[in-house]
């Protein structure tokens, strides 16, 4: 019996790269008003999982079927830059801007939750346990 399962580490690779991308996040909010700070961001989790050596990787089973896989060196963090956000003193931290990307970074923490509890309840009906 296989007890690796993939849908499991993917949701937990999705809930890593959520907390990242939430202490990007907390950072640029703590920076809102240091001068000349500039936004950063982390690259999307479908970004992640194309390139690198891969952390996450599907069975192939047949020729059709295509293999990727997740960065095992982390997460990329990038410069973004909300448009109109800079100020007189050169910073780019649009308060608006990271509550959304904080909103955005809750949902995606929520999906992975949730598919690791569904997983898992697919799994203990499995085997016959029932919650």
């Amino acid at each position: 019996m296989d007890l690796n399962l993939n849908i499991l580490r993917l949701a937990s690779g999705l809930a890593a790269h959520a907390g990242s991308r939430q202490q990007v996040v907390a950072e640029n909010i703590a920076h809102a008003d240091t001068p000349g700070y500039r936004a950063r961001d982390v690259a999307d989790f479908s970004e992640s999982l194309r390139g690198g050596a891969p952390a996450f990787a599907a069975k192939v089973t047949r020729p059709g079927h295509r293999a990727f896989g997740a960065d095992a060196n982390g997460v990329a963090v990038r410069e973004v830059t909300a448009l109109g956000a800079e100020s007189p003193n050169g910073n780019t931290v649009s308060l608006e801007d990271q509550m959304m990307r904080a909103a955005e970074v809750r949902q995606s923490h929520d999906m992975a939750l949730g598919v690791y509890r569904k997983s898992l309840d697919i799994l203990r009906a499995s085997i016959g346990r029932n919650r």
